[in-house]
């Protein structure tokens, strides 16, 4: 009986040594070699040798580069441009510095959509340089912070034909975008899509640092009516230090909407810039809009745009208006109107200065929120009139070269204690005057008429005050130096 125990025991101990010797090997780690091998993108993936490179020397065409072994990185997915990874899961990071190019993440003018590709990018790097060429888009790409977008100027077209929507804000909005720059990209909007968009469309997050320069676009081929940048900030919601600069769009709604319609007498928008741009055939040209501080709207040309050409509206507060240039056909290409609803209250007056007509515009210049406005060397000759309203009043207007086709070139409509001082007021042309200046309404009281250039058209007087307005005229004299009474 013990012989045959220490038999089985024997056997027992025999079996699991033997099967100690049958356990897999654990794997024996790749072997890093300081070495810089020359490989395709599909070859590095399928790496799946022992002995691997430090770097490699990807050799496709668009996508060169030497990309450098990460050990750290276990996680980063493979996104053509600046992480490959093999079938191993080692990760090679592309070594560059500056801009990444929107080719290396499989990026051409071939693809049937952009959109995909384009989006990768923004998702994993910060700075992205679209290189020269004529792109299709179908899938909008979602922005996000600190992206740097750039190309050169007037060499890159995108076209649209399924969304009017190029970039958009992050799907969440309650992400944040911050520190943007949109530079160079040129947009061609050819879709039959039906609805109101804008080919840079934010809506929903607040915004800080936003940027868009040098860029142009035209829907001129779309079907329906659309704007080239708008910005809404919803309830809750800011923007600030935005800058539209030195663009040329022809936009078939408006070519740049900015609008704080649902922060009720909050100032949510503040220190808008929008310069040099030159905007034209839209409904719109510039449109800022409800309770928003610090807007500048500074040599700009805007021609042909059936409603306005700069629209500020909603009680905006702080704003400068110079150095722009109407050309063609408005029914204001000046237009300063409140919405009515109380969004805040206007605090000084607007500063509109050096603003100019190219030619004869067709329409005229209305202000009904312009405050205690400043408006000074503007040269204005029009088929409308200068129209002063509610909310404008205790303005000063000087050397002011205001020329009209209409029966009236300024009225004040209930709009009081204006003083008009070293102005050119004319519509010498008119067959039907009124009164070159007019004071209209028992508002419209204390305003100051002296030392002006009164031209007057067929009929009418120089200057009149009816229906309860008050002018105080002095030293006005006719277009050939005489005296006006």
């Amino acid at each position: 009986m013990k012989h045959s125990i220490m038999l089985q025991l024997s056997a027992f101990a025999i079996a699991i040594t033997g099967l100690a010797y049958c356990k897999p090997a654990d794997p024996v780690p790749d072997t890093v070699v300081q070495r810089e091998d020359t490989l395709s993108i599909s070859r590095l993936r399928s790496l799946n040798a022992s002995s691997i490179p430090s770097a490699v020397l990807i050799t496709d065409v668009g996508s060169e580069g030497v990309f450098k072994l990460d050990e750290s990185d276990r996680v980063s997915i493979d996104n053509t441009g600046i992480t490959l990874v093999t079938i191993k899961g080692h990760r090679y990071k592309r070594d560059f510095t500056g801009a990444a190019n929107l080719r290396w993440f499989g990026v051409n003018t071939s693809n049937v959509d952009i959109g995909p590709g384009l989006q990768m990018a923004v998702t994993v790097t910060d700075d992205i340089f679209v290189p020269d060429g004529n792109y299709t888009q179908l899938t909008a790409v979602h922005l996000k912070s600190n992206l740097n977008l750039h190309a050169n100027p007037g060499k890159v077209l995108i076209t649209l034909p399924q969304s009017y929507i190029s970039l958009v804000n992050p799907a969440n909005p309650a992400v944040n975008l911050d520190n943007i720059l949109i530079d160079g990209l040129t947009w061609n909007v050819t879709s039959r899509q039906t609805g109101t968009y804008g080919v840079i469309y934010i809506d929903g997050p607040s915004v800080a640092g936003l940027t868009v320069q040098n860029c142009s676009s035209t829907d001129v081929a779309a079907k329906d009516s659309t704007n080239w940048f708008t910005l809404k900030i919803q309830a809750g919601k800011t923007a600030a230090n935005i800058v539209v600069r030195n663009n040329s769009v022809q936009a078939k709604r408006m070519a740049c909407e900015i609008f704080n319609h649902d922060n009720y007498n909050i100032y949510a928008g503040k220190t808008i810039l929008i310069a040099g741009n030159n905007f034209h055939d839209c409904h719109f040209g510039i449109s800022l809009s409800g309770p928003l501080t610090d807007l500048t709207v500074d040599n700009n040309y805007v021609k042909n745009c059936s409603l306005f050409g700069i629209e500020i509206a909603g009680a905006a507060q702080n704003v400068t208006i110079t150095n722009n240039q109407f050309e063609g056909v408005f029914d204001k290409f000046l237009e300063g109107s409140n919405d009515g609803d109380g969004n805040g209250s206007i605090v000084g007056g607007m500063v509109v200065a050096g603003n100019s007509t190219v030619g004869l515009c067709q329409g005229g210049v209305q202000f009904f929120n312009g405050g205690t406005i400043a408006f000074s060397k503007n040269k204005f000759k029009m088929s409308g009139t200068l129209e002063l309203s509610h909310s404008t009043a205790g303005g000063t207007f000087t050397e002011n070269s205001i020329e009209s086709l209409a029966n009236k070139a300024i009225i004040c409509d209930n709009s009081p204690n204006n003083t008009f001082i070293g102005n050119t007021i004319s519509n010498k042309a008119s067959t039907e005057n009124q009164a070159t200046f007019m004071v209209y309404g028992s508002k419209a009281t204390n305003n100051i008429l002296t030392n002006n250039k009164l031209i007057k058209g067929t009929g009418g007087k120089p200057y009149d005050a009816v229906l309860g307005g008050s002018c105080q005229a002095s030293m006005n004299y006719d277009g050939a130096g005489n005296p006006i009474p």
